[in-house]
């Protein structure tokens, strides 16, 4: 009986070590992707005036003959995160970059095509980070989570974190909108609104890149953070059955051995 509940509670301290192991782990890792996630994009522009004189930025027309733009996360080693990017257009030509970024520091480096020049050192954040955390870590001037909240996108809803800017000059303002899958630290959208003021004319411009598809959007139905007091609940629970079943059968035992000595004694 001493054996059984030596060995049962042996195995609970080394499944419990084990499995705060993992999740200490993942709540320390700084980059939440991998090497083969891919993520595809919408990228549209949306442009209006009042003014007869405001011209549709060049880059619109054919940024709108987007098919999609294309991340390919080729290499992480500590908080680097290599990755190439792709904009497929709908004649089938392709732009392409070879980028890097620092999830620690947030800083980046962009060569050839690496997408949206005020998107592009936003694609990646730190994993697992709430409201009003840092995201970059190892950053002493990191911009920190406004708000986190659930969104919907393909495959269900997920907890997002939200990112704003705004900056204001000459009559023109630009708000920049970026969201981040919590889980992976990975940007999900961007939305970039220009709203140019002169006196009663108003031109807006709008850009926006939105998560279509990504290699690595399915969530774990039980993540570990919630899997560790589940376990240890049922692991525990089983201990105690153990107990109460050792006892019994010492019980039973006492019985028999009184019933037979009884008889003995008759």
């Amino acid at each position: 009986m001493k054996k059984m509940l030596l060995f049962v509670f042996f195995v609970l301290g080394v499944l419990c070590f084990g499995t705060f192991g993992v999740a200490f782990g993942q709540m320390m890792s700084v980059v939440g992707v991998a090497e083969g996630d891919v993520f595809n994009y919408g990228y549209t522009c949306y442009f209006s005036s009042n003014d007869p004189h405001a011209v549709t930025p060049a880059s619109f027309s054919w940024i709108n003959q987007t098919a999609y733009f294309m991340i390919n996360v080729t290499g992480v080693s500590g908080s680097s995160v290599n990755f190439d990017t792709t904009l497929h257009g709908l004649n089938g030509s392709n732009s392409l970059g070879a980028c890097s970024m620092n999830v620690g520091t947030g800083v980046a480096s962009i060569s050839g095509y690496g997408g949206p020049s005020d998107a592009s050192n936003f694609y990646f954040m730190a994993s697992n980070v709430g409201m009003m955390g840092r995201m970059f870590p190892s950053s002493g001037v990191s911009p920190t989570i406004n708000d986190t909240f659930m969104m919907s996108y393909m495959g269900g809803s997920r907890l997002t974190n939200h990112f704003v800017t705004n900056a204001t000059q000459g009559g023109m303002m630009v708000e920049s909108d970026f969201y981040f899958d919590q889980a992976t630290g990975m940007m999900v959208e961007w939305r970039q609104q220009t709203v140019q003021t002169n006196g009663n004319l108003q031109t807006n411009s709008t850009q926006l890149l939105k998560i279509t598809a990504s290699s690595v959007w399915v969530v774990p139905e039980f993540p570990t953070s919630s899997f560790v007091p589940i376990f240890i609940a049922g692991t525990t629970v089983t201990a105690f059955a153990v107990i109460v079943m050792g006892k019994r059968r010492a019980s039973s035992r006492i019985a028999v051995r009184s019933a037979c000595a009884s008889k003995m004694l008759e």
